[in-house]
């Protein structure tokens, strides 16, 4: 099957300094852990590498001894027992060094996760938007995993590798010039090819990252909307999706650990050819008797263990430019700007109204959804939005809230530009009952509570009671103690939405926004709602948006919006006496319901 990418995310080069620069602030908070690390690893290394001298020592001895008869046991025993100590000692540092990165790379995953979640919770509007919400989790759990894993694994394996390194060589020297100086040329080699695959496959790392987050978007998607899928017979559609999807991600996979793993059977290559050339020279050197038979057995033990680190780095290389990717993915995120917030300014409650002067806004630039728009909101009224999907309705309430920020003009609360207050203080005064309902994985008692964290079982229940809730959470076997499932299918949207209102009087709002909140229901549960509805706005200050007109006849002004312009404002009755877009839409209306 041809294997073709449908299309690429934007071209960001990979910063390989700047990935391990972002790696190394990580660790700087672990400086004594890491520094006992350190030591361990050296301890460690250190005993494993004296081992094969000693080893050699032990053969050598026994060579002489059945050459000349005289076999000294003494020696080779106490040779043998410390080569034995040496590697338990080896053994017992190797196991503090591992767990003791096992410890700092699982709190750094843990931390980072946490860091993350804390970067969304103050992240604008804006900067969510932009970001799918697949991509988002892929950085806070392949791309942790991936960083945390990459971490543990180069850490040992440079660490052991640089120590082993240093001692091989240190202990080859000691033994003969020529054949140290024939292995130590496989350093710069095997490190000249390491760099330039690494340099030549990380692009591909990051891409395969992205194309990752891509796919885990699109599988979130088509879970959390598979009965429209269903419905609409697209399954083959959202199939072809992923196939495409999963296309980009398996060819840029396939890439990166190609030519990432090109290292290592080339390293193996030369590692044997230095193997062949140590034996032969090594052979002859024996038979000039330039050079011991144990002093030979240990140097190519020495051989061995100065190239099995560079072979296990390579090995590890898909690994570690994985970490180095998700390094960037992450840090990434984390640069983006924390909403602004200047003021601390706290407003408790509001006393007079809000008033919209000649405000402007749109989400690009060029352009503006919400067009010189002007209207005064007293305390304790009513007012609905009512117009055309897209005029503008949910974006007034968006811009009341501080989620975005208005182009021109200003909204005040008792005579103050919105902006000079904190925004959690204005959105404290805000309680909200929106169309798409949002319950938790958790029972109906503490899905209520979310309102109110302190709030008392007593409390939960009066509110329960007054949104009208309580009648059919008592029909469940397990009361309010039912576990409303994790999308919330095992109760109707009817009596989601009644939760959702009841813990948004829980809450006890001083400013109450209802948007679209019995769009999606029957005409007797749209009753039972409503009802819920007029005791929640009562004494408080409410914007209801809504498409049926029905719903708002109560409603002390009401704002016809069409393009971002108010068109008609007033009360029912006078919307009805000026015969314009609400007559008209009021009565079409009413006819679409009397005809059904």
């Amino acid at each position: 099957m041809a294997r073709k990418a449908r299309r690429a995310p934007p071209e960001n080069p990979a910063n390989t300094r700047q990935s391990i620069k972002n790696i190394f602030n990580l660790l700087k908070g672990y400086k004594l852990k890491m520094t006992i690390t350190i030591i361990c690893g050296i301890i460690s290394t250190v005993f494993s590498v004296i081992g094969p001298l000693l080893i050699g020592f032990a053969t050598t001895a026994i060579f002489d001894g059945i050459t000349s008869g005289n076999m000294n046991l003494e020696y080779i025993i106490n040779l043998l027992t410390t080569i034995g100590i040496l590697y338990i000692i080896s053994a017992v540092f190797s196991y503090i060094q591992s767990y003791l990165l096992l410890d700092i790379t699982t709190d750094i995953g843990y931390n980072l996760r946490k860091e993350l979640i804390e970067k969304i919770t103050h992240l604008s509007m804006k900067d969510l938007d932009i970001n799918t919400r697949g991509d988002i989790l892929s950085r806070i759990t392949n791309d942790v995993d991936s960083l945390q894993s990459g971490i543990l694994q180069t850490f040992n394996q440079f660490l052991t590798g640089v120590v082993t390194i240093i001692g091989v060589t240190i202990m080859m020297l000691s033994i003969n010039l020529w054949l140290a100086i024939i292995t130590i040329v496989l350093v710069p080699i095997s490190f000249f090819i390491i760099v330039k695959i690494t340099k030549f496959s990380q692009n591909y790392y990051l891409k395969q990252l992205e194309y990752r987050g891509r796919l885990n978007g699109q599988i979130e998607e088509s879970f959390t909307g598979h009965e429209i899928i269903r419905s609409f017979n697209q399954e083959d559609k959202s199939m072809k999706i992923f196939d495409e999807e999963n296309e980009n991600w398996y060819e840029q996979e396939w890439k990166s650990k190609f030519f990432s793993s090109l290292s290592a059977p080339i390293i193996h290559f030369i590692s044997n050819l230095q193997y062949v050339a140590i034996s032969v020279i090594g052979a002859v050197l024996v038979l000039q008797n330039a050079i011991s038979v144990g002093d030979i057995l240990a140097f190519i033990q020495y051989s061995k263990n100065f190239t099995t680190p560079i072979e296990q780095i390579t090995r590890i290389m898909n690994m570690i430019q994985t970490a180095m990717a998700a390094s960037e993915r992450i840090f990434e995120f984390m640069k983006i700007d924390a909403e602004e917030n200047p003021s601390e300014k706290q407003i408790k409650e509001i006393n007079e109204g809000i008033i919209f002067e000649n405000v402007k806004f749109g989400y690009t630039e060029d352009e503006l959804i919400i067009k010189d728009l002007s209207f005064k909101v007293k305390k304790g009224e009513k007012v609905a939005i009512v117009g055309e999907t897209g005029a503008g309705k949910t974006t007034i309430v968006k811009l009341l809230m501080r989620f975005y920020d208005v182009n021109s003009g200003e909204i005040t609360i008792d005579g103050v530009n919105i902006n000079e207050y904190d925004k959690h203080s204005l959105r404290s005064l805000v309680g909200m009952v929106l169309q798409d309902t949002w319950l938790f994985n958790d029972t109906i008692f503490n899905n209520i509570r979310y309102g109110k964290l302190d709030a008392t079982e007593d409390e939960i229940i009066t509110a329960s009671k007054e949104a009208h809730a309580d009648h059919f959470i008592m029909q469940n076997p397990d009361g309010y103690e039912t576990i409303v499932n994790e999308d919330a299918d095992n109760i109707s949207h009817g009596q989601k939405q009644l939760l959702t209102i009841a813990r948004t009087i829980l809450s006890n709002k001083q400013i109450l926004i209802l948007d679209e909140a019995t769009s999606s229901v029957d005409t007797r549960t749209e009753m039972i709602i409503q009802k819920a509805m007029n005791k929640l706005m009562k004494n408080r200050t409410s914007f209801i948006i809504a498409h049926r007109l029905s719903t708002v006849r109560d409603a002390d002004k009401i704002l016809v919006i069409e393009d971002g312009h108010i068109i008609e404002q007033g009360s029912h009755e006078e919307l009805l006496e000026q015969k314009g877009y609400y007559y008209n839409t009021l009565n079409a209306q009413n006819n679409d319901i009397s005809c059904e």
